[in-house]
């Protein structure tokens, strides 16, 4: 380990700081994009900022046509590759801080990217910084990529890069766990949808929308329900709601009146946001609410028949039993379904799901199930994306490179780990991800009140230096 790598991010540590916050205030969420700005204006933004940052820091800096952003340093022997992303999920609802502001609060750094992915970022970036200052020598160069469509899943601007230049010999990505991940999961997300004639009558209670969700990589921790109905109606909803055993997540709102005594409620769900690939951390509020749903004597239309479809299909948790598709093994433990987004309303209804599956599960299997399943409920199954698992085995060079220079630099011993998250290691070979979230830690990507703390972000800046460092002298 070179300890004047440990001083040199020490001494930049008010820097590392203030500059995670300066890329936590460009909300670099997705939007329609335009040339030189394919994933829209925010993102485009994004990426120009931290592109300055590392113009600040002293090194060359390229936009590849908005579709990703490289920072260089070296020349000479193998290209190290550090793999990022500058776009974020929506924020969401159940924030105590402003999600985009970089709040410092009792030693934790707030915002939507602070973990995920700006403050390793803004580490790695600082890692480059201090071994090109600290003189050390070395023999290879390094190419720090930054993406700008990795929370999509598609990872088109990765690829897209990756298909005009130079891939780099391999590396790691700041966008996991330490102490070094050697295995993702495979992952399925498609869409089940139907479509229906409206009826040209309907009485009773009526289902008029359901909504809630707002990426399918994220738990929706909030989602909602209208309903019209007569006036006797109300004290129907408020029976159910008091019969329900998570009543205190559902609550009822009358929202309108009119002469013929039709009265309108809005009744809404609340759960606990969360990363899709730990769906354990937070609480469905979709499945809540269609759970509540089916307690209510709704008039049987198209979309009150497609919502208990919904809920017959992925409304039991989170292992995919009902479905048919629980599974597991001791590599890298169970299969996780998560119901992210659902919309329901005149006509037509759509839920998004994933499933991330387990490296020695059968997709062929799980996929097969799936159709069998949504066949019988007589709904479209539309499979948009199927990302196979990646495997390297614990042995590899890479993982045990990665793996020693965590264990001496932060004197733990851990081993390496598999996850359900998808990383950019999917996309370029031999990668690895790696941090920043420490063993023991809860995962808050894509939470309510993402944080990092700051004592995490500079203990992380200090291992990608060692690690990068090590990488620039490998032969």
């Amino acid at each position: 380990m070179e300890h004047i790598l440990n001083n040199l991010i020490d001494e930049y540590q008010k820097e590392i700081v203030k500059t995670t916050q300066r890329l936590i205030a460009h909300p670099s969420l997705y939007e329609e994009g335009s040339k030189g700005a394919p994933f829209g204006a925010p993102i485009e933004a994004a990426l120009e900022e931290v592109l300055k940052v590392a113009q600040e820091l002293g090194f060359d800096t390229k936009n590849h046509e908005g579709y990703a952003g490289t920072v260089r340093w070296g020349q000479g022997g193998k290209q190290i590759g550090i793999l990022t992303h500058i776009d974020v999920v929506p924020p969401g609802d159940g924030w105590s801080y402003p999600p985009f502001e970089g709040t410092i609060d009792n030693g934790r750094l707030y915002g939507r990217g602070s973990l995920d992915d700006k403050g390793p970022m803004v580490a790695a970036l600082f890692a480059m910084k201090v071994v090109k200052e600290s003189g050390l020598p070395v023999k290879n160069h390094v190419c720090h990529i930054i993406g700008t469509d990795e929370e999509s899943g598609f990872m088109r601007g990765l690829k897209y890069y990756l298909k005009k230049e130079e891939a780099p010999w391999g590396g790691f990505s700041p966008d996991g766990e330490f102490p070094v991940i050697h295995a993702e999961k495979g992952i399925l997300r498609f869409d089940v949808s139907e479509t229906w004639k409206e009826p040209g009558e309907a009485s009773g209670m009526i289902l008029k929308e359901v909504r809630g969700g707002t990426k399918v990589n994220v738990v929706p921790g909030y989602a909602y329900a209208m309903v019209d109905g007569t006036s006797g109606a109300g004290v129907i909803l408020h029976k159910a709601r008091e019969s329900y055993a998570k009543k205190d997540k559902i609550s009822i709102t009358e929202l309108m009146s009119c002469p013929e005594q039709k009265r309108g409620w809005k009744i809404e769900a609340k759960g606990q946001g969360g990363h899709s690939s730990q769906p354990w951390n937070g609480e469905n509020a979709i499945q809540i609410l269609l759970e509540f749903l089916r307690l209510l004597p709704l008039y049987e239309d198209g979309k009150s028949r497609f919502a208990g479809k919904i809920e017959e299909l992925f409304g039991d948790g989170y292992r995919g039993e009902r479905l048919g598709v629980a599974c597991e093994d001791k590599l890298s433990g169970i299969l996780t379904l998560s119901l992210g987004m659902l919309e329901v309303g005149e006509g037509s209804g759509k839920a998004t799901v994933e499933i991330r599956y387990p490296i020695h599960a059968s997709k062929e299997v799980v996929l097969k199930t799936l159709k069998v399943a949504c066949a019988q409920q007589n709904v479209e199954l539309d499979i948009y994306q199927d990302k196979k698992h990646i495997y390297m085995p614990v042995k590899a060079p890479l993982i045990q490179t990665l793996l020693h220079v965590y264990q001496e630099t932060t004197k733990r011993a851990e081993g390496p780990v598999v996850i359900g998250g998808g990383t950019y290691c999917r996309a370029a070979e031999n990668f690895a991800a790696y941090g920043p979230v420490f063993p023991g830690q809860r995962e808050l990507a894509h939470e309510p009140d993402e944080y990092i703390s700051v004592e995490d972000l500079i203990l992380s800046a200090k291992i990608y230096a060692q690690a990068l460092y090590t990488l620039l002298n490998i032969s």
